[in-house]
């Protein structure tokens, strides 16, 4: 067997194998608000590990909120984030946020947290939702109200 048959032959057996391995996901993002107490906290392009409809997390370091009112939030985890589109919703089962308000920051957690789609694109919105309180100080209140929250995928 001759040096360039042998090399043809790895070549189509590479090239074989390198077909068959199966693509990484596309990362794609997400734009967000929540307002709580009157205030309103958006962000936009947000990176997530995959894009929608399949199941993917949200990276909470790349959610950057600008928030207007007495309250600030942040992202504290990747919530990981399912797609029912026969139903029109999305769901997460945790959202923890820190909260803070003169200077005080109280994180707080939301259990089972679910989006309605708003007609046939990504955007859904959800809320009223009840945060509970999983850390921060005597001055922290054990519940807080999350008034309404959106979500649009893109």
């Amino acid at each position: 067997m001759t040096l360039t048959r042998i090399l043809v032959g790895l070549s189509a057996v590479a090239g074989s194998v390198l077909l068959a391995v199966p693509a990484y996901a596309a990362t794609g993002q997400v734009d967000g608000n929540i307002t709580v107490g009157g205030s309103s906290c958006s962000w936009t392009n947000a990176t997530t590990s995959d894009v929608a409809p399949n199941t993917l997390t949200i990276d909470h370091t790349t959610v950057h909120p600008s928030c207007s009112g007495s309250i600030t939030a942040s992202l504290t985890n990747d919530p990981t984030v399912t797609f029912d589109d026969t139903a029109g919703t999305v769901t997460a089962p945790e959202v923890d946020v820190n909260g803070t308000v003169l200077g005080i920051t109280c994180s707080y957690k939301v259990s089972n947290v679910s989006y309605a789609r708003q007609g046939t694109g990504r955007s859904y919105t959800g809320g009223p939702f009840t945060a509970t309180l999983s850390g921060g100080g005597g001055l922290c209140p054990a519940t807080e109200n999350v008034d309404s929250a959106s979500l649009t995928f893109h």
